[in-house]
């Protein structure tokens, strides 16, 4: 017995507790609805702004109800197909995608006023005006984001892989932020998998990762349970607003999903299914030594915060 590692690992505990732990969500989850709420009020405010039905981009965004939960096996799936690139969490602890969405939300009925944009005024006119605020058009911050991820995901799909179709796989991620997608990519399709939260947080629970976000308490039931709740919740909700499709992974493993529909969903010809017999440990349940146990009072725990969703899924 490595009696330094156990102190060490004693001592990152009693630290993280009374250092980094947060039960309440981290900003780009906690007001995650504000970016709904603006899209409508850009729709709104902006109508010309439609849907282009002839947009030849058609991503594939995989989102799963958080850590553990199937995402990275449907990832998998997809990129077995070999027809696009499903990138895999990028700069996840960044919240990069969270918060790029999240500069929408000041956008509301009223604010940016219309007169920051002088749309058609010439560069004599303006050089007289009050200009503090000049903005582009809104239609120009619309390219502007979704040329972000071209550059970020699709480029790189096809300078390595040859590929031109794309997408990515998250756990942190909403249904606000599905929405926010979807603005952008209006063709994109969406794959939403679940798993019991207990089975979830236990093959979670133990593990080392060491993160500022979401800042939670890294083996909190109640964290996980809340987070397993409010992206679930959100997924069911909002699946088919956003093209979705709703995988429960134990339907997933046991056959009951078929890689047919998964490959009909998002639109590639094949999906290998030998994909779905082949385990592939994360590197990080080998320095769990024993320490994912589900205790009596995280089951109680998960079962408060989860028990009416999880009866609604059949689990209980």
């Amino acid at each position: 017995m490595d009696i330094s590692a156990i102190a060490r690992n004693i001592t990152e505990d009693i630290a993280e507790f009374f250092h980094g732990r947060r039960l309440s969500f981290p900003p780009e989850l906690k007001y995650a609805p504000d970016v709904s709420r603006a899209l409508i009020d850009i729709r709104e405010r902006w109508p010309q702004l439609k849907a282009n039905a002839n947009d030849q981009e058609i991503p594939v965004f995989v989102f799963s109800a958080g850590w553990r939960s199937g995402s990275t096996l449907v990832q998998r799936l997809i990129l077995s197909s070999r027809e696009l690139v499903v990138w895999g969490e990028p700069l996840g602890d960044a919240a990069f995608i969270g918060r790029l969405a999240y500069s929408l939300s000041y956008v509301s009925d009223k604010w940016p006023p219309q007169k920051f944009f002088m749309t058609g005024s010439s560069l004599g006119e303006l050089a007289s005006r009050w200009i503090a605020n000049l903005t582009p058009e809104i239609n120009f911050l619309r390219s502007a984001h979704r040329c972000l991820f071209l550059e970020w995901f699709k480029k790189p799909a096809k300078q390595r892989f040859g590929l031109e179709r794309w997408g990515l796989k998250e756990v942190r991620l909403t249904i606000h932020h599905a929405r926010y997608l979807k603005w952008l990519f209006p063709n994109a399709r969406f794959v939403f998998v679940y798993r019991h939260p207990l089975d979830a947080f236990r093959s979670w629970k133990g593990n080392k990762w060491r993160s500022k976000w979401p800042g939670y308490y890294p083996r909190s039931a109640m964290a996980f349970g809340r987070h397993w709740r409010f992206l679930l919740e959100g997924f069911i909700e909002g699946t088919e607003e956003v093209d979705g499709l709703l995988i429960k992974f134990e339907d997933l493993v046991t056959g009951k999903v078929r890689v047919k529909e998964i490959a009909d969903h998002v639109r590639v010809s094949r999906i290998d299914p030998n994909v779905l017999s082949k385990k592939i440990a994360s590197p990080a349940r080998k320095t769990r030594a024993g320490r994912s146990r589900i205790t009596p009072i995280d089951r109680a725990i998960i079962h408060i915060l989860c028990g009416a969703l999880m009866r609604r899924l059949g689990y209980i």
